[in-house]
């Protein structure tokens, strides 16, 4: 039995403390904080750095340890249950469990310290350059999971389609918990139908396969986004249940890369989409599922078909709704403009590969994610990169051999690495970060794509898709200028145009992500002199989603390409 753990939770503010000299059960919580939310995004605490505490209670049966879901606590945090410690977080985006052991008494005190400082030694994933501001708090949804007494439990369920998908062949791993036999009962239903029984051999990392079909299968696309639904339980050696009913959505679909394309279900994929980032002026990074849908309507009417979620793991609220909505989905790992102090720090590596295994069991089952991605902008032209960039595939490739992988560059022409990706992606700024001293920036744009596209097929990369992952001009919503220079709305509004309208009619590009698809915050102090507003203005929306004038030159690109593929 899963519970909702959401509400409004006990909340101390404790600033510029060392945590390591905090007793959480002797610290008092005077306050109140609503769970999700960000605590640096509300009116007392804007901008302020430091430690807190956040503390609830919980009833779970006597003797029964329970397991804690969260979906993302930042920047770091320990949890205790109890006054007792037993676990620490070091990834502000990726969701984490924690399993609780069992006690006498039903009523149980969760306490979590939390810290939203830039600190390298403790928190190497996040640092302060980081183009979006980054905040405190339990940030998504915590759950809680009564797990049984004793015996083996399901830990997770995945379902992979296989080649032969649109007949509904499936591959379903459960993953065990608790004390694990050689050989386990168990049942699966699909969709409400009949319900299976089988018998299989544990194999190591406590892992169940079988390969079934789905009834009445139906593939899933961004056009027919149908979901299937698949319950799992366990049983005895008599057939009788045993333990919860664990239950996944899926969707029957199959992502390919060959000879320089994108193959979505067998057929020829061009993606049409943006960056976006959960974000919000009145909430920061806890966004709605209103706020949510109203993006995706947005998104919709632009004539997109593909999200790339920068720079992070995605709430699942939303890869959710993608799955329902039809949208195609990069999902990375938290990561941008690493070089190489934290490339070569052994926690860093840790914890990244820690957060990828988070996102990954996390995220499995949408059928939206098609492209597994990482490490936005590192300094992938140097060879010092190659070790952590072989690691990740490595890792992601043995989680999840069904989806791409692929990391976006900002050395298109110099980058050292694209051996071992599956696609390649580039972020270029032709025309704005690229045009010291030229009188038409504008025309920029369209020479450098081809220059990059030449580059890669010249080097032998032309088995690879090509995705421009970001490019984009920033317009301050509502500035108008006659010269229709730098930050007017007309001269982003052309600068787009010109960037999808080239993108859209390459031949050797697969899609494009512009950047990106609303204003928001970014990094304070004195760097922000560089962005006015302290927001980075490249959203084809400001922040209250109010669209610009970029914003109709976008939809009449994106809508032409939808109808003539």
């Amino acid at each position: 039995m899963t519970t909702s753990l959401n509400g409004l939770w006990d909340f101390e503010f404790l600033g510029d403390v060392a945590v390591e000299a905090i007793d959480p059960s002797g610290t008092a919580a005077t306050g109140k904080m609503p769970v999700p939310s960000a605590f640096d995004a509300l009116p007392d605490y804007a901008g302020r750095r430091g430690a807190a505490i956040y503390r609830t209670r919980f009833t779970a049966s006597p003797n029964h340890p329970v397991r804690l879901e969260f979906g993302a606590v930042s920047f770091w945090c320990r949890v205790y249950v109890d006054g007792m410690f037993l676990a620490e977080h070091a990834c502000g985006y990726s969701p984490f469990t924690v399993d609780v052991p069992g006690a006498a008494g039903e009523t149980r005190e969760l306490t979590v310290l939390l810290d939203n400082r830039f600190d390298f030694a403790r928190v190497p994933m996040h640092e302060e350059y980081f183009d979006f501001y980054q905040y405190g708090g339990i940030l998504r949804e915590v759950t809680l999971r009564e797990l049984p007494v004793s015996g083996p439990f399901v830990d997770a369920v995945q379902v992979t389609p296989t080649a032969d998908f649109r007949r509904g062949e499936v591959e379903i791993s459960l993953f065990l918990g608790g004390t694990v036999p050689a050989t386990i009962a168990f049942t699966t239903r699909f969709d409400q139908g009949a319900i299976q029984r089988h018998q299989a051999a544990v194999e190591p990392g406590n892992r169940v396969r079988i390969t079934l079909c789905v009834p009445g299968a139906k593939p899933w696309s961004p056009d027919s986004p149908h979901l299937h639904e698949l319950a799992a339980a366990l049983c005895d050696q008599d057939g009788r249940p045993r333990g919860d009913t664990v239950k996944a959505r899926f969707g029957l679909r199959r992502i390919e890369s060959r000879q320089g394309a994108l193959l979505l279900n067998g057929e020829k994929l061009q993606l049409r989409g943006y960056n976006r980032h959960e974000w919000h002026p009145s909430c920061g990074p806890c966004t709605s599922p209103m706020q949510m849908v109203a993006d995706l309507q947005l998104l919709r009417d632009l004539g997109c078909n593909f999200v790339r979620g920068c720079h992070y793991p995605q709430d699942q609220r939303f890869l959710d709704l993608c799955d329902e909505f039809g949208f195609l989905v990069w999902e990375e790992n938290l990561g941008w403009g690493q070089r190489e102090q934290t490339l070569t720090d052994p926690k860093f590596r840790r914890d990244h590969l820690a957060a990828l295994r988070e996102m990954v069991r996390a995220s499995f089952n949408h059928p939206s994610v098609i492209i597994w991605g990482f490490l936005n902008e590192a300094g992938t032209n140097q060879d010092y990169a190659r070790p952590v960039i072989e690691e990740t595939v490595e890792t992601l490739r043995a989680l999840d051999p069904s989806r791409l992988v692929t990391y976006a560059t900002m050395f298109p022409t110099t980058d050292k690495h694209y051996d071992l990706v599956d696609i390649i992606s580039l972020n270029i700024y032709p025309g704005w970060y690229e045009c010291e001293g030229v009188e038409h920036p504008l025309d920029l744009i369209a020479p450098r794509i081809e220059e990059c596209m030449a580059y890669l097929d010249a080097h032998c990369w032309v088995d690879k898709p090509v995705l421009l992952s970001e490019i984009g001009a920033e317009g301050l919503y509502g500035w108008h200028d006659p010269h229709n220079d730098f930050f007017s709305e007309e001269h982003q509004a052309e600068y787009l145009r010109r960037a999808a309208s080239a993108a859209m009619h390459h031949p050797r590009c697969s899609g494009i992500a512009l950047w990106q698809f609303c204003d928001v915050r970014t990094y304070g102090g004195g760097r922000s002199i560089k962005r006015p507003r302290t927001f980075n203005n490249k959203g084809t929306l400001d922040e209250y989603r109010r669209p610009k004038a970029a914003y109709r030159a976008v939809r009449e690109v994106f809508r032409a390409a939808k109808s003539n593929p």
